[in-house]
């Protein structure tokens, strides 16, 4: 099962995922994503992912594409904590190659600021 909740203020958005990202609820998260995202394209777009509890690869597959199209993310434990750097390092090349500016990965001490 995963939990989303959204948290929108006037310079961010914010999803918070609690639980397993993996197939079954993926559509839900895209449609969280899609929503948020087209509802004010000018705010930062930080997901939330300290409290998932496991990852697919269709799971970290949605992360990547979610970073590709600017998302922040705030994670925590050394897994999630590396496969945030890989998916920054993943995005950076691509927006290299495509000319684009991505978001970047904060540490939880970093979004508690």
């Amino acid at each position: 099962m995963l939990k989303i909740t959204r948290i929108d203020t006037k310079i961010e958005q914010r999803l918070i995922l609690e639980g397993r990202l993996t197939k079954p609820w993926l559509a839900d998260l895209r449609s969280h994503w899609e929503e948020s995202r087209h509802a004010h394209p000018e705010r930062k777009f930080v997901v939330d992912f300290r409290g998932v509890v496991r990852i697919d690869s269709a799971g970290e597959g949605e992360l990547a594409l979610m970073r590709t199209e600017g998302a922040r993310f705030l994670a925590s434990g050394i897994r999630m904590k590396h496969l945030v750097k890989d998916l920054e390092t993943e995005a950076q090349q691509k927006s290299h190659s495509r000319g684009r500016t991505v978001g970047h990965y904060m540490s939880t001490e970093e979004a508690e600021k």
